[in-house]
């Protein structure tokens, strides 16, 4: 069966138009000619394009008046390009070993009439890496003038919009289906990388795509961890398992973080759970607009020092979710930490998380949600359970 251009958008056409018309605005205010985007997000969000390719060098050129986007990428790129996004005018850097597709790039700017002219490039992204922009940097000299695009395009994204907010939803449902799950099955003597598996297997077969990071599974004396490790673990009678992991769908990102105990819970443990809920509670109630995420930091400081675990505390507690392509589910800036100006606005959605761990006694606790910032209270896109999980 044929398949039109563009059949495979995630959101209407007209939808997409906006976004570009509104990046469009925000480079001619600037008095900027041009983007370099070479984020996978903001192209999803800009046009549809879904790809991993961004893994090697690709870049579109939006450009300040109303010409057709053009995208530089590889071949194997070309029909999926075609058939998910808005894009029409697609352009293909061909391998070998003196490949330099900075010079194809410049071909498009010289033929788009852009020398001399002030062009944003997208630093912050996983899909510019330091090799690629130094060939850009070498090739173009000064045939332009390139400039830090300051996170333009993520912010434009950063309220989402009724379609965004459907696709987060769902994403909630799923994820409070996962954690469901993944309780249902945890058990002693499994290792910690079957409830791993379960999680996947829950996502996946509720119509998730695959997470963009791996998941934290973290048992034992490594549940005080804040990052994922390697070689499965098996649980014990008496043990703790973290979980924190995402949840997108169509590339929307939700994430959980959870605690579950086994055998019986000693006093500073249980503990260490009334404070982390106590304050993501009364963090969640901050979730309003006009409240900065620098205020909710205070809180969640607040309430681990009144606790006595001020040496547990991070220096950033949550971050905005949406779109995320691997190799995080993070949608950065902006961040929760001391000090941070950005103020909530109704259709944010974040990822707050109150996770501390004593690396003394080796107890670890974690529970975080996403939640939608609203005109009024916030509304929670995932659910955590009532209490505190014990397996016993």
């Amino acid at each position: 069966m044929a398949v039109l251009p563009g059949s495979m958008l995630p959101f209407p056409k007209e939808e997409h138009l906006a976004r570009q018309a509104r990046l469009r605005a925000a480079l001619a205010e600037r008095g900027q000619a041009a983007m370099l985007v070479f984020s996978q997000e903001s192209l999803f969000w800009l046009t549809g394009y879904d790809t991993g390719g961004y893994v090697f060098f690709q870049c579109a050129v939006v450009t300040a008046d109303d010409r057709p986007i053009v995208l530089l990428t590889r071949r194997p790129d070309l029909i999926q390009a075609r058939q998910t996004s808005t894009i029409e005018d697609i352009r293909i850097w061909w391998d070998a070993d003196d490949a330099n597709p900075a010079r194809d790039l410049l071909e498009i700017l010289t033929e788009l009439g852009l020398k001399g002219a002030r062009v944003a490039i997208e630093l912050n992204t996983h899909g510019l890496t330091g090799w690629n922009l130094w060939r850009c940097q070498t090739t173009f000299g000064d045939w332009c003038r390139l400039e830090d695009d300051n996170h333009l395009i993520r912010w434009l994204r950063v309220v989402k919009s009724p379609a965004e907010i459907a696709f987060m939803r769902r994403a909630g449902e799923i994820c409070d289906r996962s954690l469901d799950r993944v309780i249902a099955a945890a058990r002693p003597g499994m290792l910690d990388s079957e409830l791993k598996a379960v999680y996947l297997a829950s996502i996946l077969g509720d119509g998730s795509d695959m997470p963009p990071n791996a998941a934290l599974f973290n048992s034992g004396p490594r549940a005080v961890y804040g990052r994922g490790v390697t070689n499965p673990r098996r649980i014990e009678a008496q043990d703790q398992i973290l979980v924190e992991y995402p949840v997108p769908f169509r590339h929307y990102n939700v994430k959980t973080e959870w605690m579950i105990l086994f055998g019986k819970v000693p006093d500073r443990q249980r503990h260490m759970y009334d404070v982390a809920r106590e304050t993501l509670v009364r963090m969640t109630d901050l979730a309003r607009p006009g409240t900065t995420l620098g205020e909710i930091f205070d809180c969640y400081a607040a309430g681990l020092d009144a606790g006595g675990y001020r040496a547990a505390r991070y220096g950033a507690t949550g971050y905005s979710v949406g779109i995320s392509f691997a190799p995080t589910s993070m949608d950065v800036p902006p961040m929760i930490y001391s000090g941070s100006a950005t103020v909530c606005r109704p259709g944010m959605t974040l990822f707050y998380h109150v996770m501390s761990g004593d690396a003394d006694s080796g107890y670890a606790m974690g529970v975080g949600h996403t939640l939608l910032v609203t005109e009024g209270a916030a509304e929670l896109l995932t659910g955590l359970p009532d209490d505190l999980t014990v397996i016993t």
